[in-house]
């Protein structure tokens, strides 16, 4: 093979699911001058990322989100650690040269974030709560609304639908934490 061509490949399929591709046609299948059949096709090919981007196929994205937040997650807690929030979400992996959004579910304990991933049901990322800032990341467009956690051992870049409702859950996490711990100190006072 061509290098150029595999090069070239890889481009085309790049800006496949980048940008995306329309297609519209119009066919009439008729006998004798006669139209018997008319089929208009109407086909949209991108990345899924592009095509929520462009607002298509978001009520399906929804249901999926809905469907997936609902199944069961198999968190190991610490004695006396509860979920105070669960929410879908993506976090974003870089490998080198290759991005991607990984899908989970987002768990804000009473000590930590955790994102939970069904496919092979385990824990992708976790850190405490404590020292923890959140930055939002300015929208290049409205679907993706992207927040950057920065925690002691680095920052990772994360994405919520409801993007307020997280930043409140986990404001709401930490002023119950704090007076909790102003409630141990006066009892033990």
């Amino acid at each position: 093979m061509n290098p150029e061509r595999e090069s070239c490949l890889v481009e085309v399929l790049d800006r496949l699911l980048n940008k995306g591709a329309v297609l519209n046609a119009d066919l009439i299948i008729s006998v004798a001058g006669i139209p018997l059949i008319g089929v208009t096709l109407k086909a949209m090919i991108a990345g899924m990322e592009t095509m929520l981007e462009y607002g298509i196929m978001e009520d399906w994205d929804k249901s999926s989100r809905e469907l997936y937040a609902s199944q069961e997650t198999h968190l190991t807690l610490f004695p006396g650690e509860q979920i105070l929030y669960k929410a879908f979400g993506y976090l974003r992996e870089d490998e080198g040269l290759i991005q991607c959004w990984v899908p989970g579910i987002w768990n804000i304990t009473s000590q930590r974030i955790i994102l939970w991933v069904k496919t092979p049901g385990k824990v992708l990322f976790e850190t405490p709560r404590e020292n923890l800032r959140i930055l939002r990341v300015p929208a290049s467009h409205e679907v993706r609304k992207e927040l950057e956690l920065i925690y002691p051992q680095g920052s990772i870049r994360i994405s919520l639908s409801d993007r307020d409702e997280f930043e409140e859950a986990l404001a709401g996490a930490a002023e119950a934490t704090v007076a909790k711990k102003g409630s141990e100190l006066t009892v033990t006072v």
